[in-house]
């Protein structure tokens, strides 16, 4: 590969000080909210090892890889370090073309460990047979390897087909997943003071974060529920700015400065991601078909058949495929019906089918229902209108989710393994259940206005369980009844 090619791509290597007219720092820089993801502290720049980071389109990836680029030089040497947007790579061999390139030529000017960070890497098909060829070459000794992908199984899959060649023996875990932020995330940037309030309660803390939330359901849970009550105004006019920005950041950033988002953000992250459809060899007809279904019928369950029927969908098989596509584009968590007996899902049931982030949400449902129109004014006017209760339980689904990673960090992780839905013979159902380390967690959503006896019937069934409102804050043991907002602090 052309060295000048490369070398476009990384100006610090004769000016380290050209990282600050990056366009992706200087967008950081001048943005009115400045997100730096959790995920950045456990990236351990000083092992052998492989990394991959992987999210949905316009999550901040790229971002945060400039980002500690740019710390990273103020620490080594800017020959050590290599970035590269494979925007133009297609095949393997090419990649291990631009991969022995630096490394000849950094070895040259200096002996020190080389941090290798490969934006997109999932656009080269095969790539990791390009990785598999340098570290045999080369080893894996002084070098850390950081790829990022907008495709869960491409470069998932493609780690995992590493053996051996991926740093195991440090005990860290490859794979890294950059998700929009949470809400707690969201308040963090947003209200300072709360945060403050936040980290003396060290929530902040994973570990400490997941202790109260299993006191959630005890006694103790007003220990960590009523000093958060004062601000509790603030929390919930934050959380309607979540309904409608979902924490993706350039949502985000627009709403704060401009109290809107404009419409070419919603269609750049339609178009990168019906783009990442196609690579998944997925056609964008069909994509459509499921997605409609799933604004058709949630929060209800459905089967693969009924949408097969319904939506005129091949067969069943399809319906599943695509389905399995979109959660690994993460725009689709997949509920399974859960089996009290078995502690298990039933994979053969009906599934709860949810778009997790309500930014993705109002982007598709903007492009289903009016793609010619105002999407911003159309979430707006969904939100208002009775949206919410369905975007709140989307929301809380979404966050349950990464609760269970939180409580059990595992490169095998899989949502769907994780949480699920209960529905009994007589039609009652319950909105979600909970895998944690020790035990099975029910979970209400009933974000209302008033909370009723029958509104508890489902969680009282089981020993313990959450019922999540809109307003209501009843800490009674075993089953509290928490508001949204308060709820979603402790994830």
């Amino acid at each position: 590969m052309d060295f000048q090619d490369i070398s476009k791509q990384n100006p610090w290597w004769t000016n380290p000080g050209s990282i600050g007219e990056d366009p992706k720092i200087r967008d950081f820089d001048l943005s009115p909210v400045k997100w730096t993801p959790r995920i950045k502290k456990y990236l351990n720049l000083g092992e052998n090892i492989l990394y991959s980071v992987r999210g949905p389109r316009q999550v901040g990836k790229t971002t945060l890889i400039k980002l500690i680029i740019r710390e990273e030089l103020e620490k080594r040497n800017p020959q050590d370090i290599l970035y590269y947007s494979c925007d133009l790579l297609t095949k393997p061999q090419e990649l291990a073309d631009l991969l022995e390139t630096f490394l000849k030529w950094s070895s040259q000017q200096s002996p020190e460990r080389k941090l290798i960070c490969i934006d997109e890497v999932s656009r080269v098909s095969n790539w990791e047979y390009a990785y598999k060829h340098i570290v045999d070459t080369y080893g894996l000794k002084d070098k850390t390897f950081i790829l990022t992908g907008s495709s869960c199984w491409d470069i998932k899959h493609g780690v995992e087909r590493l053996p051996g060649r991926k740093g195991e023996v440090t005990g860290e875990q490859n794979h890294k997943i950059l998700l929009p932020m949470k809400f707690a995330e969201y308040v963090q940037l947003r209200k300072p003071e709360i945060h403050g309030l936040l980290e003396k309660l060290r929530l902040n803390d994973n570990l400490t974060r997941l202790k109260a939330f299993n006191e959630l359901t005890s006694p103790k849970a007003a220990e960590w529920i009523n000093p958060l009550l004062p601000y509790q105004e603030e929390l919930e006019s934050l959380l309607d700015e979540y309904f409608i920005t979902g924490g993706v950041m350039t949502a985000v950033n627009q709403y704060v400065k401009d109290r809107e988002i404009k419409n070419s953000a919603y269609e750049l992250y339609l178009q990168l991601f019906f783009g990442d459809l196609a690579k998944l060899g997925r056609d964008e007809s069909t994509a459509k078909k499921l997605l409609t279904a799933v604004f058709k019928h949630a929060p209800s369950p459905i089967g693969w058949t009924k949408i097969h029927k319904v939506m005129d969908i091949p067969q069943p098989v399809t319906v599943a495929e695509y389905a399995e596509a979109l959660k690994m584009l993460f725009v689709l968590n997949i509920y399974h019906a859960f089996d009290f007996e078995r502690k298990q899902a039933k994979h053969r049931s009906e599934k709860k089918l949810q778009i997790p982030n309500p930014f993705f949400f109002h982007a598709f449902r903007g492009l289903l229902e009016n793609p010619a129109g105002d999407y911003f004014k159309q979430a707006v006017d969904y939100t208002v209108n009775g949206g919410r209760s369905l975007l709140a339980e989307f929301i809380t689904g979404d966050h349950l989710a990464r609760c269970a990673y939180n409580a059990h960090p595992t490169d095998l992780f899989d949502q769907s393994n994780s949480v699920f839905y209960a529905k009994n013979r007589y039609g009652e159902t319950i909105d979600f259940i909970l895998r944690l380390p020790d035990r099975f967690l029910p979970v209400e959503v009933k974000y209302q206005n008033t909370i009723g006896r029958r509104d508890y019937k489902g969680i009282k069934k089981h020993e313990t369980g959450i019922l999540v409102t809109k307003k209501t804050l009843d800490l009674r043991e075993n089953h509290p009844t928490i508001p949204l907002h308060l709820f979603l602090l402790f994830i």
